[in-house]
């Protein structure tokens, strides 16, 4: 989703990015505008540039709070829905999670006083009036309304309070991930388990999604079922690494690891590699150099492409292996692995202390081997656990 970015610049040592979609955002507010002239499409883009600022902002709220905690944040990437900061991970501790999610809808809160204290000490008297004397009358809801829309410097603050009030109150809706799910998980976590209080959410968090996705569809509203379409499917993503995460807890590489797992050396050709395939279930094997040095994986998927793509035979393990995977060690945390490794690749090498080859990691299967844990034997001494096949 985040593939396609430009670079806005770095600040306070995080990396700003927009999303090329946001393009057509800027073309389809310009669009609409057009009828009222240049000024009318410069104010309608200013407008929504200053919307995407407090966004921004929000976002920066976010990482600021989370830096307080020693978690650093990987960017932050505005879209079209919204912004996105990447933070390297969230807080395990409630509280911390807590302040997190709301320094975010803080900042709007800060802005917003602001924008209002500036409206009683600058704004036109008949609009502080109407707001103080009268502030529900249909005369207030047509001035407000007016404003909104009015192409001027008093307009265009009176929409910044309006989306700074709107960004607090939608965020803190407990539809999880969003910054209320967040608050809404760590006052659940406090009292129940980190893992039923995070499935717990993300069920709260579908329904207001289908609820907003039903609400959309009625109205017409493109934006909001789309936001409602990426809560459901963060919500549901981050619910299963959360189930990863809880399980593998305090279990080390070595805990989880496939070990004695086949191999093949680097000048091995394509009939030899075929052949070792037919005695492994492994979907990735690693390559090894002739001194046992791990120099990438290769996995079945590739190898059946080069084969469909009639491959010279004579092609080595070596030259279509991906020598790009990363290597881990037996003796990792296999949570801090986890969080360091993205999902790029499902299956990983595992090396020793002295960095031999010492079993395969496979994503797709670590919370179940992880469970054998503590009722399977001892492992065989790690000189002894495999024998390249050649």
């Amino acid at each position: 989703m985040l593939g396609r970015r430009l670079s806005l610049g770095n600040y306070l040592g995080i990396g700003l990015y927009v999303h090329w979609t946001f393009a057509l955002l800027v073309i389809y507010v310009a669009i609409s505008a057009r009828q009222d002239g240049p000024w009318g499409i410069f104010f309608g883009v200013s407008r929504l540039l200053g919307v995407f600022l407090c966004v921004t902002l929000h976002e920066y709220g976010h990482a600021l709070a989370a830096r307080r905690f020693g978690i650093p944040t990987l960017d932050i990437t505005l879209l079209p829905i919204g912004g996105v900061a990447r933070l390297e991970r969230m807080p395990r501790i409630p509280w911390q999670e807590l302040i997190v999610a709301v320094a975010g809808p803080a900042v709007n809160v800060v802005i917003a006083a602001a924008l209002w204290i500036g409206f009683f000490i600058w704004g036109p008297r008949e609009l502080i009036d109407a707001l103080t004397v009268q502030p529900y009358s249909q005369v207030t809801a047509e001035l407000v309304a007016i404003l909104l829309i009015d192409p001027s410097l008093l307009g265009f603050a009176w929409t910044m309070l309006i989306v700074n009030m709107m960004l607090v109150l939608f965020n803190m809706i407990p539809a999880f991930p969003m910054d209320g799910g967040r608050v809404f998980r760590s006052v659940l976590a406090m009292m129940i388990d980190y893992r039923q209080a995070t499935n717990l959410a993300s069920r709260v968090g579908l329904v207001c999604a289908a609820l907003m996705a039903g609400y959309s569809v009625y109205w017409g509203l493109l934006i909001p079922g789309l936001i409602a379409v990426f809560i459901g499917y963060a919500g549901m993503a981050e619910a299963r690494q959360v189930n990863v995460m809880e399980s593998v807890r305090g279990l080390m590489v070595s805990d989880a690891m496939v070990r004695c797992p086949a191999s093949l050396f680097m000048d091995m050709p394509v009939p030899e590699i075929a052949r070792t395939w037919r005695t492994t279930s492994l979907a990735a094997l690693p390559v090894l150099s002739m001194g046992d040095t791990v120099v990438g994986m290769l996995t079945l998927r590739q190898f059946a492409k080069a084969i469909e793509d009639n491959v010279d035979p004579r092609t080595t393990a070596g030259q279509l292996a991906d020598h790009n995977v990363p290597v881990v060690h037996e003796a990792s945390s296999l949570e801090d692995m986890l969080v360091s490794i993205g999902s790029q690749h499902r299956q990983l090498p595992v090396v020793d202390s002295f960095g031999q080859l010492s079993g395969v990691l496979d994503l797709d299967t670590i919370t179940a081997r992880g469970a054998l844990t503590g009722i399977t034997p001892a492992p065989l001494p790690s000189e002894a656990s495999f024998d390249a096949i050649r």
